[in-house]
Formats: C-alpha cells, structure tokens, sequence
C-alpha cells in the first residue's frame, strides 16, 4: 500500500450525529448490491432492485441519530463492529409494524450525516445490519413516548455511498 501526504481539510461543517433520516432495505430485495471498486471505499453504482423494491425512509428525531465504527479483531487483522441508534416518536400503526417485523430481517443501510453529500453504508453481502427495536413510554415528564432503534453490523471497511441514485421502495396500496 503507498500512502500519501493528507492536507488540512479546511474550514468545512463536521457537525456530529446523523440527519433526521435513515435510509433501510431488507438485503433479501436486492437483484445488485454493489460493491465498491478494488481498492476503493466508495460504492458509485446504484443498487438495483425488482419492481417496487428499494430502500424505506424513517424518520429520526434530531440529535438522536447515531453511527459509530469500533475497532474489531486483534494484531494480525483489523476491521470494524459499527453500531447506532435512532429514536422515532409515537405508535403509529406503521411504525409498531416496522418494529415488530424489522427485528427478524436482515438489512443494508443508508446513513446520511449533516455536511456532505454522501452517505455511509452499513452492511453488506458478507453482513448484514441488525436491528433492535426498543419501545419506551417513559414518564409523564419524559420527552414522550416511542421506539428507539440500535443496530449493528461487522464491516470489513468504513463505506461511503456517492451514486447519483437511490432507489426508493414503492409505498404499498
């Protein structure tokens, strides 16, 4: 591997957390989940799904959005164990169904974060993100009551996201 100088990035945003939004698809909808290029941590290509399949989006309460990649292995390799979390409010019908079935499907995320245009993936074929619903109707002087999501996967490399397309699931009828 040849490595090279690496510069002051400059003035620019490096706001923590995640946006007000994940993006999910179960991995058994994929026909293509692409890979990055050898050598490159950067998927370019859309993944590509059958009619009507994509990815979801949730929405995520502000400053409650989290990602994290950890060290995993030991000192003959290294990769990463990456966790968050997300808290979505309430109990609607559609959310309780998304908690109630999301906890037995494996997934591939998309994670976008305040600043730039990207967003990080998390999983892959070789893992997949696990997700772990948590409901939670606190106190009557709580911040209110609703789900909050934690999920993880093992991951090989840290991998951004930058094609020009997401494909969305249709809403079902």
């Amino acid at each position: 591997m040849a490595y090279k100088s690496i510069k002051d990035p400059g003035k620019v945003s490096r706001m923590g957390g995640t946006a007000q939004r994940i993006l999910l698809a179960p991995f058994l909808d994929f026909l293509i989940l692409q890979k990055p290029a050898a050598g490159k941590y950067n998927i370019t290509e859309a993944h590509t799904f059958p009619v009507g399949k994509g990815f979801i989006e949730l929405y995520v309460t502000k400053d409650t959005g989290t990602v994290k990649y950890s060290p995993l292995g030991g000192p003959d390799r290294n990769s990463f164990d990456v966790t968050g979390e997300f808290y979505h409010p309430g109990e609607s019908d559609e959310i309780e169904a998304f908690a109630n079935d999301a906890k037995n499907e494996r997934w591939i995320a998309l994670v976008p974060v305040p600043g730039i245009p990207e967003l990080f993936q998390v999983g892959d074929a070789d893992f997949q993100v696990q997700i772990m619903p948590e409901y939670d109707a606190t106190k009557n002087s709580g911040d209110g009551r609703g789900w909050n999501f934690k999920y993880s996967c093992f991951a090989a490399n840290k991998i951004k996201y930058k094609a020009s397309t997401i494909t969305m699931a249709a809403d079902p009828a």
